[in-house]
């Protein structure tokens, strides 16, 4: 009978584990297009893929994930083409932003300076660029 109340539970028990990331996004300039992001794990996996339509209301992407470190780079995707526009140079001419608001000298950051600790629910901040 302990055996069945415990397999009962355990889904609830795994379920209680995942924390609440609350990502607000600050430099939405234009209310059109959409945010797409990336989060990789410490190891640099890509953990989730997604995409946010932006509207008047679009300033937070709220997140179910299981304890550990992330990384997270986002842009935002004002003309709706799926991919970061860049100039001829390469550099891009959307908006873009990483965790902890890390910025790479000739390219993206560092994973190092991207990662963030998720133990508990959290908000961060991020300021597109």
């Amino acid at each position: 009978m302990r055996y069945l109340l415990l397999l009962l539970l355990l889904p609830a028990f795994i379920k209680a584990q995942e924390i609440t990331l609350t990502i607000k996004v600050e430099g939405i300039s234009e209310i059109e297009g959409k945010l797409m992001f990336r989060l990789r794990n410490a190891k640099g996996e890509e953990v989730l893929k997604s995409t946010q339509k932006v509207d008047a209301k679009t300033e937070t992407i709220t997140l179910k994930l299981k304890a550990g470190s992330y990384a997270l780079a986002i842009f935002h995707d004002a003309n709706d083409n799926d991919e970061i526009d860049r100039a001829f140079t390469g550099i891009p001419t959307e908006k873009y932003a990483f965790s902890n608001n890390a910025r790479g000298t000739f390219g993206p950051p560092d994973l190092e300076d991207q990662l963030f600790t998720l133990q508990s629910n959290k908000t961060i901040k991020v300021l597109l660029e």
